[in-house]
């Protein structure tokens, strides 16, 4: 038995946040509906590369979950998702705050059909506040939040990173851990409840050490002026052919370690004044050269891999990190959850379905006729 097997989510999530966070829920058992329209374009799912016609970010994003076709500006697309409400449970949608209201699908009219159900609204700024209605991206709700006056160089400013902190890391993590909390609490009251996940608000806490130190009477951080932001040792060395390793050797121990290996005779880490001395060192190098001279070592330096060397990787691949998923007789490789269970371990049972793939077979389950069901496709109910 998986650990979510008695979970039953209406996903109408889009792009990022939402999906990943009902994906890995899936992962761990829980019967995901993905409700959504095909005819409303998702930059995320319908992104190249594509295999057997379908988006990779489609295959990942949409594994382990049913997928179903609903035209929601139709009256009878609103009924079907009332009949599902009564054996679906738990509720996670991303539209703005008040558009589930319009559609006639928020919170207070959904607990009236079922009183125990758990509403998960994934937004940028919240169901309140001056902010609440504006759109916004990873990098708006980054910017907004403060990391972003303390990251980077004083060269460069803000950076850009790889991924989507506030979407994945906050977004999505945090509908997790509140999804599952409010699952304990209908356990022992047998109430639902709503749940206001706030990527803005999530990013508050990243501040992190820097910010728990200025709320409490601390300097205002700024770039390079901080122990983990560049302001000592601990950064990204570029090798001779132009390739990186990072240094987080902060510990007595593995700076010791770190100056023997480079031969740098240096205080203690923070000892910023031998950062030149670092960069020169790893200049005289390649790359592989320095991968041969650390990997026996434990002083907390590590490759800056790129994705096929991670993929290749052996511990990776030991962990179990990358999982193959068949698609119409090609093998997929995805990223697998990241978390591990002795006993309800995950399971990868197909890869993403595209939208509508299940909408017959539910109508079906829900009582709908034939004829019903072909009338509702001939007046757009699924488009």
């Amino acid at each position: 038995m998986n650990a979510l097997s008695n979970l039953k989510i209406l996903d109408f999530t889009t792009l990022l946040p939402g999906p990943f966070a009902t994906m890995q829920l899936a992962d761990m058992g829980a019967e995901v509906l993905k409700v959504s329209s095909p005819s409303k374009y998702d930059l995320v799912l319908e992104a190249e590369p594509k295999i057997k016609e379908k988006s990779a970010n489609l295959l990942w994003l949409n594994r382990n979950k049913k997928t179903m076709a609903l035209n929601l500006k139709t009256g009878e697309a609103i009924k079907i998702v009332k009949k599902l409400i009564e054996e679906y449970d738990i509720l996670v949608e991303q539209f703005r705050p008040g558009v589930m209201e319009k559609l006639g699908l928020g919170y207070d009219e959904l607990i009236k059909i079922n009183p125990k159900l758990i509403y998960c609204s994934i937004t940028g700024y919240g169901q309140s506040g001056v902010l609440s209605s504006k759109a916004g991206h990873d990098i708006n709700y980054l910017a907004r939040s403060g990391l972003m006056s303390f990251s980077g160089t004083k060269k460069s400013g803000p950076v850009i990173y790889g991924t989507q902190i506030a979407d994945i890391a906050v977004g999505s993590m945090n509908s997790i851990v509140a999804i599952l909390a409010a699952v304990n609490y209908r356990n022992l009251t047998g109430k639902g409840q709503h749940l206001d996940i706030s990527m803005m608000d999530g990013l508050l806490p990243f501040n992190s050490l820097s910010g728990a130190q200025y709320l409490g009477g601390g300097d205002l951080p700024t770039r390079e002026s901080d122990l983990l932001n560049g302001g000592s040792n601990y950064d990204f060395y570029k090798t001779k052919d132009g390739r990186y390793f990072s240094v987080g050797s902060l510990e007595k121990k593995f700076w010791d370690g770190l100056c023997d290996i480079l031969e740098i005779d240096a205080n203690s880490a923070t000892d910023i004044s031998v950062k030149e001395e670092i960069r020169e060192k790893f200049m005289s190098k390649d790359f592989e050269e320095w991968l041969e001279i650390f990997k026996d070592k434990d002083v907390c330096v590590e490759p800056v891999l790129n994705l096929d060397e991670v993929v290749q990787d052996k511990n990776i691949n030991e962990r179990g990190l990358i999982v193959e998923l068949d698609v119409d007789g090609e093998k997929v490789k995805q990223f697998a959850s990241p978390i591990k269970f002795s006993k309800s371990k995950q399971e990868y049972k197909f890869a993403g379905k595209t939208i509508g793939e299940d909408t017959v077979d539910i109508m079906r389950k829900l009582g709908y006729s034939e004829d019903e069901i072909e009338d509702m496709k001939n007046n757009d109910v699924f488009k």
